[in-house]
């Protein structure tokens, strides 16, 4: 039985491998990339589809197991979950809150987002995914428990290395700058008085004014790139402080 099922799976990496080109490039310089997780329990029958997304300047992670617990920390735009193989039906779990896509062998109905019949010619299955890698939209943010990483749209704060960066592209922020944005950040959404936000970066022994805060988060949108008139990351609520822009 187990012959039959290698047997299998070899013929279908042989069938995907026929749809890629004979002189199989190295792809383009990537800047910066979107990230696509794929689990499947036996991941070389996707070995071409993850060389092509590769190629194509995807951050490729490949997981074994649907319950690993590493799923529940990773930030994504797009989780692929390959049940050619049978398996649960349900919506796999992640971190990310992007876009789900389920691989299968027929067109039938599965738990939770987009189905895709493999194996299929590469080209078309690109294209799914990347439209749906497109429409992922990774969580704005997460706390720090949930690992070393707080994303805001195309910008990425490292918490160990206290680094920023937007669209792959570093920025130098202050500490006071780093410390504002991630107070902002690890908010949940919601509003920061510029009170809060003194208490958080300075503690409550501080006494200088509420204009600090102002003068700091001007400083913080300018190396952002964020217009205050039409904010992208940073919004102000008058009279009161500021939050994270949806």
């Amino acid at each position: 039985m187990q012959r039959t099922e290698d047997d299998r799976a070899i013929a279908e990496v042989q069938s995907a491998w026929a749809g890629l080109p004979d002189a199989f490039d190295e792809g383009d310089y990537c800047n910066t990339t979107r990230r696509i997780i794929i689990v499947s329990p036996l991941p070389a029958s996707l070995r071409a589809l993850v060389a092509a997304l590769t190629t194509r300047c995807y951050d490729v992670l490949v997981f074994h197991h649907e319950d690993d617990p590493a799923l529940a920390m990773l930030q994504a735009d797009l989780l692929v979950v390959d049940r050619t193989r049978g398996g649960a039906s349900e919506k796999v779990q992640f971190a990310g809150g992007g876009s789900q896509l389920t691989l299968v062998h027929a067109d039938e109905e599965v738990g939770g987002g987009e189905v895709l019949v493999w194996p299929q010619p590469l080209e078309g299955a690109l294209a799914v995914i990347e439209r749906l890698a497109e429409q992922g939209q990774p969580a704005n943010a997460v706390s720090p428990e949930h690992g070393e990483q707080l994303l805001l749209k195309d910008i990425t704060v490292d918490l160990r290395r206290m680094t920023v960066q937007r669209s792959g592209q570093p920025i130098n922020l202050t500490k006071t700058e780093f410390d504002m944005l991630k107070a902002l950040l690890t908010s949940g959404g919601s509003v920061l008085t510029r009170q809060d936000i003194m208490e958080r970066i300075w503690g409550d022994g501080y006494f200088g004014g509420s204009n600090s805060v102002d003068v700091h988060i001007k400083s913080l949108r300018h190396k952002l790139g964020d217009d205050p008139k039409k904010p992208h990351y940073i919004v102000t609520v008058r009279g009161v402080g500021y939050r994270i822009a949806d």
